[in-house]
């Protein structure tokens, strides 16, 4: 803890802990993919820096306190992302969408062209509809999943995700490395019930 909380700081800091440090960690284990070791540093992160700010947060009422704690663990995996270059593993998958069935070096050459503008747009959008695009189609949650996770409607989710491919497909054929029919097979799975992103 925070060696500058008082005492009563400290109790109330280490009571919100046993009260959120379990469904937060679970929650971890989602956007991790199971990485148990990075959820539980993400878990104590999010308490680190909660105790740096702890003066204003311990007036929070109980559910905006555990939306902040949410929401900068949310932060805090995004960074963790970024820093362990899941703009490759993200680029992989989608890769594989687009290898040619035999070896092809002009199109292996374009497609690491639109592989990379595709990230490139992913990182520009809207820190929410960043951080659903990654959540669907880095973690491979549902879009139930998300909304849940994220406390929003299943609605905004599917339109969030509609917006982030409408921009993906815009910004592949500004520069166009692929045929209309190659573009048009970005898409993302559609859920039962669900809607397309």
């Amino acid at each position: 803890m925070d060696p500058q909380l008082s005492p009563s700081e400290a109790a109330e800091l280490a009571a919100c802990f046993r009260a959120n440090a379990k469904s937060l960690f679970g929650y971890a284990c989602f956007v991790t993919r199971g990485d148990k070791a990075l959820a539980d540093d993400l878990v104590q992160q999010t308490f680190q820096a909660a105790a740096g700010v702890w003066s204003t947060l311990r007036n929070l009422e109980r559910d905006k306190l555990r939306a902040w704690l949410r929401t900068t663990m949310h932060h805090l995996a995004i960074s963790e992302f970024r820093r362990n270059e899941t703009a490759r593993r993200i680029l992989s998958d989608i890769e594989q969408r687009y290898r040619a069935p035999e070896p092809d070096t002009e199109r292996e050459a374009l497609i690491a062209i639109a592989l990379e503008r595709c990230w490139q747009i992913i990182a520009e959008m809207p820190e929410r509809q960043h951080l659903i695009a990654l959540l669907y189609w880095r973690v491979g949650m549902k879009q139930s999943e998300i909304a849940e996770a994220l406390c929003i409607a299943p609605g905004t989710v599917a339109a969030q995700l509609h917006g982030a491919r409408k921009k993906l497909l815009a910004g592949l054929k500004e520069r166009n490395p692929f045929t209309q029919d190659g573009i048009e097979g970005l898409t993302a799975p559609v859920e039962e019930g669900g809607a397309t992103a």
